[in-house]
């Protein structure tokens, strides 16, 4: 969403190198009058402006770091395109896998997320927050939430689509344990969900989301350690390479995507 209005974006690099380029593709009625703003959002969303050439020299000097950084070297942290979608995600795959949440994700930008034509084929935007805010419990629960979930869900769309902190903006001049304590007031959001969402909403990359189970047994199994994974022990771990807890979580998840099959090697080396 662009404003009021779906947008259909598709995003190619067309040149690698020192000076990469990409070329954005525009779906719109009007798209000439979009520009600048297609330019904003795809820019938040692949994490261009994001200066990640500090990790690589961290990753240089440290032999555990360097293969990890090097096998995916030119991957950005890529980040939701909306506070509100972030928050969605993660109420959504709460104590399920990402396999079931998809599934109920995509029901979500059926039933909420507004259409238009994109070369004779008709997409969907993301669930809109106005949309959701309006529904009720029962009908979330028909597109697969339980009813709590589903409840959370409206309360923080209600939240998003408040005209006076538009999608959580005032979140943004917090620091990291006043914000996550203003996000864990708000009913059904604890500590992973606001770490979680620090990271992929608000695009704080030195926030590694300890409380994932999935996150931090990769990173356990990739430091062979042989504790049991916990919550301080992720942020002891983390204090050596700080500022990039969150961009090594990301890093990790793809790693797994990798080795399962799902992400080509390529396809992050040519990102730059």
């Amino acid at each position: 969403m662009i404003g009021r209005s779906p947008v259909g974006l598709a995003v190619t690099q067309s040149k690698s190198g020192a000076r990469p380029e990409i070329e954005v593709r525009i779906s719109a009625a009007h798209p000439r009058n979009l520009k600048d703003q297609v330019a904003a959002t795809v820019t938040r969303m692949l994490g261009l402006e994001r200066d990640v050439s500090g990790f690589y020299r961290l990753a240089r000097n440290d032999s555990t770091l360097r293969p990890l950084a090097e096998r995916l070297r030119g991957m950005k942290p890529v980040r939701y395109p909306t506070v509100f979608e972030a928050f969605a995600n993660a109420v959504v795959c709460q104590l399920i896998s990402l396999t079931a949440g998809m599934p109920v994700l995509n029901r979500l930008a059926e039933a909420f997320g507004k259409s238009m034509s994109s070369d004779g084929t008709a997409i969907r935007s993301f669930a809109v927050a106005e949309a959701v805010a309006r529904s009720n419990p029962d009908a979330l629960r028909a597109l697969g939430l339980s009813r709590q979930k589903g409840e959370y869900l409206i309360n923080l769309a209600r939240l998003a689509a408040d005209q006076k902190d538009r999608d959580f903006s005032s979140i943004d001049a917090l620091s990291d344990d006043d914000a996550i304590e203003r996000l864990s007031a708000i009913r059904g959001i604890g500590r992973w969900t606001a770490e979680y969402v620090l990271l992929r909403g608000f695009g704080r990359i030195h926030i590694f989301p300890g409380d994932d189970v999935g996150g931090r047994n990769k990173l356990y199994e990739f430091l062979g350690e042989t504790a049991t994974p916990d919550y301080a022990g992720v942020r002891r771990i983390m204090e050596r390479w700080h500022p990039y807890g969150g961009l090594i979580y990301l890093h990790l998840i793809v790693s797994g995507l990798v080795d399962n099959g799902h992400v080509e090697v390529s396809d992050c080396s040519r990102i730059s």
